[in-house]
Formats: C-alpha cells, structure tokens, sequence
C-alpha cells in the first residue's frame, strides 16, 4: 500500500511540473532584407507598401507568410523587410495611392492561361517591345498594366513581362519571363525589385 502512494506522488509531481511551466512563445526570426523598388521607368515607386509572400507555385496559389513581413518605400525607392523565414519568396504591393483588403491566400492560375496569338505566324518571339500594349483585362480577376509583353508561341502567346493588378484596387504582383517574380530571401541579403508597369 505505501509504494502505491510513493509512485502516486511522484507521478503527481511530476505531471503537475510539467502542466505549470507556460509555453514558451514564439520569437521572429532576426533576419532582415534591404532593397530598392523601381519603376521601369527608374523613378522611385515612393510610399508604395510590400509584402513577403510565399509562392506556392505547384499549386498556382500565393499565400502571405505568418507574422506578415512588410515594409515602406522610402523617398529614394528603399525598404527593408524584416522577421522573415528565408526561402525562396515572391513579393505583392499596393503602390502609393493605394488600399486594397488583402487575401492570405491569391489564386493565380488565371495568369498561366494562354489566349490566341495576335501574330500566329511568329514563334518564340516576345510581342509588344516596340509599341506597348494598352491595359487589358486578363480574365475577371486580374488586369495587365500598360506595357505588359506576351510571348507568341504560334497559335497561341502567354503573358511574358506585366504588372498585373487584381481586381480594381490590388494588391498588384510581377510577372518576368512568363512566371511569377520570384527571389530567395536570407539574412542581409539585397533585393532588386522593378515594376514592369510604371
């Protein structure tokens, strides 16, 4: 009967140590990120707010990271994005001017479309260099800013270089050689980012 009691109150105080120590909370990573942010036209793209996301390309989808990294663009085009886990990341924005709700999850697979050439005849050639194309919409969801380029394929051509805005407010995303802006994020590592449509 009293190794019961002994074994009952030391499972006791054991468990009981175990259930009063608080959990122990979540820090930030200290990893941080500078950069400039460009138009293509060179100008600063002034107050304009980003955002680290993480591209889920095998599922066309681009869902915020936790904890949110953003930043500010400065006067001379420059940020820094801090709290990151590093990997390969992609980056959405609302420029200056701009308010948008944003989603933690967009879906993108609306921009892998491809829609008839304008220029059946050329092949593997990037369409709209020379004379840039107006805005279009790109299906209900996205738009394509001004100067957007396509690659024609024969038959059929694909977005190549754009800005693209989703919906009437943002937030807006880069697309660079037919796919989604991407750049691996590490520690003190330098971002070059350019919107292709300003």
């Amino acid at each position: 009967m009293g190794r019961k009691w002994v074994h009952t109150l030391i499972l006791v105080s054991v468990t009981s140590c175990f259930a009063i120590q608080p959990p122990r909370p979540q820090s930030k990573p200290a990893t941080t990120a500078n950069g400039v942010f460009l138009g293509r036209s060179g100008k600063p793209m002034v107050g304009a707010r980003l955002i680290l996301c993480e591209a889920r390309e095998d599922l066309a989808r681009i869902r915020i990271l936790a904890d949110v990294p953003t930043a500010a663009v400065d006067q001379q085009g420059q940020f820094t994005l801090r709290g990151f886990e590093p990997g390969r990341r992609t980056i959405i924005y609302l420029p200056a001017g701009f308010n948008a709700a944003i989603p933690n999850e967009i879906d993108i697979s609306a921009l892998e479309a491809v829609e008839k050439s304008i220029l059946p005849l050329m092949v593997r050639v990037e369409l709209g260099k020379d004379t840039p194309f107006e805005a279009r919409p790109w299906t209900s969801q996205f738009t394509l800013l001004k100067g957007h380029t396509f690659w024609s394929m024969g038959a059929q051509m694909k977005i190549w270089n754009a800005t693209v805005r989703r919906g009437q407010r943002g937030p807006f995303l880069e697309l660079r050689r037919g796919g989604l802006w991407l750049q691996d994020f590490e520690d003190k590592c330098p971002i070059k980012f350019d919107a292709w449509g300003f």
